[in-house]
């Protein structure tokens, strides 16, 4: 049995963050391989992948989350998950099964988190993961040494036609 007491700081929605249409547009249609990064620790990054996930979520899409510890605010439709017997493997294990849409990754840190999610975006499961980084190339050069080299486009940025996937950063400074 888990218990997790958190006491949230601020809830958002995707609405409250004021972004671009064509970018609210590409969150809904397109994207597939998101890497949120920011730093320091309370940056927004968690505030911001949970708003994410409910909004995907109220598009009528299937949202699992995968966080350790469990603490992020989701509406109960969107199934939280944990490591399974301590293992986050196990957990991408079960995820496969469910075939999901997306899943949300809150704070990939050793290399069996990236190995994870990449096993389930090669799947074809939409993969919103949090890094500490900070900045978008960082978020991404953690992903080296991690996985084969020829992966990290497949897995974290998929070409369309407008361009690459999407790439969130938080710093200090953006903090709502």
């Amino acid at each position: 049995m888990e218990i997790t007491a958190v006491r949230p700081i601020t809830k958002l929605s995707l609405e409250d963050y004021n972004l671009d249409a064509e970018l609210v547009n590409r969150l809904k249609d397109q994207a597939s391989g998101i890497l949120i990064a920011g730093a320091p620790p309370g940056a927004g990054k968690s505030t911001f992948v949970q708003a994410l996930a409910e909004f995907l979520s109220d598009q009528g899409k299937m949202v699992k989350t995968m966080e350790r510890p469990r603490d992020l605010q989701v509406k109960k439709q969107i199934t939280q998950y944990t490591s399974l017997e301590g293992s986050m493997e196990r957990t991408g294990d079960i995820l496969l099964l469910v075939r999901e849409d997306y899943t949300v990754f809150d704070e990939m840190r050793v290399t069996s988190d990236f190995k994870v999610f990449s096993d389930l975006r090669l799947a074809g499961v939409g993969m919103i993961g949090v890094v500490h980084a900070t900045r978008p190339i960082d978020a991404l050069q953690r992903f080296i040494g991690r996985i084969e080299l020829g992966l990290i486009p497949q897995v974290s940025i998929r070409s369309c036609s407008s361009g690459t996937e999407v790439s969130v950063q938080f710093s200090q400074q953006s903090r709502w």
